[in-house]
Formats: structure tokens, C-alpha cells, sequence
């Protein structure tokens, strides 16, 4: 009897369905201490008002505030900046970690309620302004995986609760 994981190599799978790579590599040839694929693909914008620091990761979190940018709803605008806000703080914690600089927390279990926090705001601005970003918001959670992926290598400094 032939066995699916002989005829697949789920570990290149993994690579080439990674919708974030610029290119492929196959898994050996990827040095854990390179930056991701996608560090490099976005660029810093203004979301209303807000200046990004750290979107410069993320190529779709461009593409979605881009398009909220255009929003003329004032309650959601409110919710808009805030999760920017949220989002440009997980891509700060990612850099952080992938570049093993210290962190004065833990940016898994941070990134993870940022996501959450992220997902709901977003959800209600849909909710406003009667669309749906789920699709565009699909990116996410890579970010906080990208993170878990070098958990070995996170360093945390003073601690807070």
C-alpha cells in the first residue's frame, strides 16, 4: 500500500504554500535567522491621521488601510486608527523578535490578543460601513506564527504583567 507521506514532502508543501514569499526556497535552504520573505514588501503609509512605523513588513496590511483610508464614516475611523495602531505593534514585536532583540514582554501571547483586538475592531468598522474584510485580513495571523517559529530565540527583559 502506498502512504500519502511517501509520495508528498509536506515540509516543501509548507514553503510553496506560504502566500507571503517573494520566492521559493526549499526548507534547507532557509536559514531561521534570515528575515521573512515579506519583511521589505509594504511600506510605512498614513492611516488617517496616524503615521505607521513598522508596516513596512506587510504589503497586505498596505493594501487594507489604503482602501479604510477612503472610509468617511466617523465612528469607524475611530476604530480604523486604533487597530493601525494595534497591527504596526505586532509588526514592531515580530521585527524584534526575528532580529533577536529583547522585548519587555511577551510578544506571542501580546500578538495574539492584538490579532484578537484587531479582528473585532475591524469586524465592527465592517459592520458600519456594511462590507467585509475578511479576506484582506487573512494575513495576520502568519505574523504571530512567524514569531512562534523563533520562539527559542525571543528574548524578554523586565518582564511585565
Amino acid at each position: 500500500m502506498i502512504k500519502l507521506r511517501e509520495l508528498f514532502d509536506f515540509e516543501q508543501m509548507k514553503v510553496y504554500s506560504d502566500p507571503y514569499a517573494k520566492s521559493f526556497k526549499s526548507p534547507e535552504s532557509i536559514n531561521e535567522q534570515d528575515e521573512p520573505e515579506h519583511f521589505g514588501g509594504g511600506k510605512n503609509i498614513e492611516v488617517l491621521g496616524y503615521e505607521t512605523k513598522h508596516f513596512d513588513i506587510c504589503a497586505s496590511a498596505v493594501s487594507l488601510y489604503t482602501k479604510l483610508n477612503k472610509v468617511d464614516n466617523e465612528e469607524a475611523k475611530e476604530y480604523i486608527v486604533q487597530s493601525a495602531k494595534d497591527l504596526d505593534h505586532i509588526f514592531e514585536m515580530e521585527k524584534a523578535v526575528v532580529r533577536k532583540e529583547p522585548l519587555n514582554h511577551d510578544p506571542i501571547k501580546h500578538g495574539v490578543e492584538l490579532v484578537n483586538t484587531v479582528s473585532f475592531r475591524l469586524g465592527y468598522v465592517a459592520k458600519l460601513i456594511d462590507d467585509d474584510f475578511m479576506d484582506e485580513t487573512l494575513f495576520m495571523p502568519y505574523h504571530i506564527e512567524v514569531m512562534v517559529d523563533r520562539i527559542d530565540d525571543i528574548k524578554i527583559d523586565n518582564e511585565e504583567n
